[in-house]
């Protein structure tokens, strides 16, 4: 079992991946804004956009999960500059997976409706997918063993159970992932060496 900090713990994704963690036995520390307690949870309040915020509290953690994302589709640097300040807060070589997006690639091998459905995704998305863009940009400055989770867009729908993924986030991917197969993805790539300092791709 792995020692676990979930850092926006309280978001839709993020309650999940704690929820799955607690009962997989990882010990999870949970870190957001206002974080909520429950048994065997430990809660940290803090504001990863906020300098210095995240100081010493990631240091006991075989892994970082990071849940942040923004709450809409205007110019944000939630990511980046979330991601930079766990950065700062972790040690060279330790695991942080974050979640990123999928539509920031398109498959070499896409036909012709999938690349014209990303322009326009892109179009769409345009200020989140530039921050996630330099979010991964400073992740591949790091010395940090990392994952870009890419899953494509994200439902509430029940776990499948069948989440499948693209290591180097270069295959063909489904339209739809479910938050409860992204956050078991998420568990599973925990000791996954394959999947250092790379993205992956999701969906259900």
């Amino acid at each position: 079992m792995a020692s676990i900090a979930v850092i926006g713990a309280t978001g839709r994704t993020g309650r999940i991946i704690v929820d799955q963690a607690l009962t997989l036995g990882h010990q999870v520390t949970a870190i957001a804004r206002r974080p909520v307690a429950r048994p065997r949870l430990t809660v940290v309040t803090a504001d990863v956009q906020t300098p210095g915020s995240l100081h010493g509290t990631l240091d006991d953690h075989d892994v970082v999960i990071s849940a942040v994302g923004a709450a809409g589709r205007g110019p944000t640097t939630v990511y980046s500059a979330g991601t930079s300040e766990i950065i700062s807060a972790m040690k060279p070589g330790r695991r942080l997976i974050v979640i990123s997006s999928a539509g920031l690639g398109t498959p070499a091998d896409a036909g012709a409706t999938t690349r014209l459905l990303a322009r326009g995704l892109h179009r769409l998305m345009r200020h989140t997918y530039a921050d996630m863009t330099r979010m991964e940009e400073l992740l591949a400055d790091t010395e940090l063993a990392w994952t870009a989770v890419r899953p494509t867009r994200l439902t509430d729908r029940p776990a499948g159970g069948r989440p499948r993924t693209s290591i180097g986030a270069t295959g063909r991917v489904g339209a739809q992932t479910s938050r409860a197969d992204l956050a078991a993805v998420i568990l599973d790539l925990i000791d996954d060496p394959r999947t250092h300092r790379t993205a992956v791709a999701v969906f259900s």
